[in-house]
């Protein structure tokens, strides 16, 4: 149940941030859901990984300048559900945004 809350909390964020942000900007919701979805997918996907590029890129500083090695661990491959939020919350717009426009998709803009 706390998962579920979690991914909940996620997309509500994420939707408040595309609101503000459609506001500021004098966009359709919709219009600017899918960039903003993707810039807090990336974000998050930065934020929660564990053992990705950044972590080993702070761990040789840290070795640089101390002398220390660090232990380099084996990436983890743990569930974020605000990962799994923001993944969902883009899937939603993409569809919602393909149905839409569905008549510029399928028919190219006549």
């Amino acid at each position: 149940m706390k998962n579920i809350i979690t991914i909940l909390i996620t997309v509500l964020i994420i939707g408040a941030l595309n609101w503000v942000a459609s506001l500021l900007l004098n966009m359709s919701f919709l219009d600017i859901s899918i960039p903003v979805g993707g810039i807090a997918l990336i974000l998050i996907y930065f934020v929660t990984s564990k053992g990705g590029m950044a972590s080993r890129q702070m761990d040789m500083s840290i070795q640089g300048q101390t002398g220390i090695r660090m232990e380099h661990k084996a990436a983890v491959s743990e569930r974020s559900y605000v990962l799994i939020g923001s993944i969902m919350y883009v899937a939603v717009m993409l569809v919602v945004s393909f149905i839409t426009y569905r008549e510029y998709f399928l028919g190219m803009g006549t």
